[in-house]
C-alpha cells in the first residue's frame, strides 16, 4: 500500500532523501564552524546570565541554530520537490523564474516556507517575476496563473486572494489581479494534487517514513501529540 495516494512512494522517499541530505550538510557545516564565527560577547554573557545557562549548553545551542537555517530552507525545497513530482507538475529547481509548472493545466508557482520568509520590501519583486512570466510577449508561460505560495501562513484561516503587495519605493501597490494570486499550503497542496487533505496526509506520514529502514528515526508517542497540535494551531485554530 502506497504512503499517499497522489505521488508514488518513490518520489516521496527521494524528497525524504534531499532534505536529509541537506539537513545533514547544514549540520556538518554548522559544526565545522563552531569556533571560526565572530561571536558577540554581549549577547552570550546576558543569555548565559538571565536564562542561568551553562556555556557549554549555550555553544550547543549556537551550532543549532546555526543548522536550523539550513533546516527551513531545506524544508522549502522539500515542499517544492513533493509538489512538483505530482503528477502533471514540475519541478524547475533553484534557478529558475518560478519554481514548479504546470504546463496542461497553465500555472507556476512560487513556494516558500513560511509567511515571514521573505522581508515584506521584497515582496513586490516576486510579484513583479510572475507578472512578467505570465504576461510578457516572450515569456513562455505568457497567459498562465501564477501563484505566490507561503506553505506556513500567517494565520490559521490561511489565505487565498489576489497577490499585490505594497512597493516601498512608490509606496503603491499594484492593482489587484486574479492571475497572481497569494495562498497558503493547505489550499495550494489540494490544488495541486485534488485531494483536500494533501498537506494532513502528508504530515501524517511523516513519522512513518522516518521510522523505515531508510532514516531509523522515532518520534516519541509525546512529541507525536504535540507535533499534531502544532499542525492543527497552525492551520486551523481547532
Amino acid at each position: 500500500m502506497s504512503f499517499l495516494s497522489w505521488i508514488s512512494d518513490e518520489k516521496l522517499l527521494d524528497a525524504f532523501v534531499t532534505l536529509a541530505d541537506s539537513i545533514k550538510r547544514g549540520k556538518d557545516k554548522a559544526e565545522n564552524d563552531r569556533g571560526r564565527n565572530i561571536i558577540d560577547p554581549f549577547s552570550a554573557i546576558f543569555t548565559l546570565s538571565f536564562f542561568e545557562m551553562n556555556h557549554l549548553h549555550w555553544l550547543e545551542m549556537e551550532v543549532f541554530r546555526q543548522a536550523e537555517k539550513s533546516l527551513t530552507n531545506a524544508i522549502g525545497n522539500f515542499h517544492q520537490q513533493i509538489l512538483g513530482s505530482v503528477d502533471g507538475w514540475q519541478n524547475l529547481g533553484t534557478k529558475a523564474n518560478v519554481d514548479i509548472v504546470n504546463a496542461e493545466r497553465e500555472i507556476i508557482a512560487e513556494i516558500k516556507n513560511k509567511f515571514n520568509t521573505v522581508k515584506g520590501a521584497d515582496r513586490i519583486n516576486i510579484y513583479n517575476s510572475l507578472h512578467d512570466c505570465i504576461y510578457g510577449k516572450v515569456s513562455r508561460y505568457k497567459g498562465y496563473k501564477a501563484y505566490y505560495v507561503t506553505i506556513i501562513p500567517q494565520k490559521p484561516e490561511g489565505i487565498c486572494r489576489p497577490f499585490a503587495p505594497s512597493d516601498s519605493k512608490s509606496g503603491k501597490k499594484p492593482p489587484e489581479d486574479e492571475n497572481i494570486m497569494e495562498i497558503d499550503g493547505k489550499r495550494f497542496y489540494s490544488l495541486v494534487t485534488g485531494a483536500e487533505t494533501a498537506m494532513e496526509d502528508l504530515f501524517k506520514v511523516i513519522p512513518q517514513i522516518l521510522a523505515t529502514d531508510h532514516f531509523h528515526l522515532r518520534l516519541d508517542d509525546e512529541s507525536k501529540v504535540y507535533v499534531n497540535k502544532l499542525f492543527r494551531w497552525a492551520f486551523s485554530r481547532k
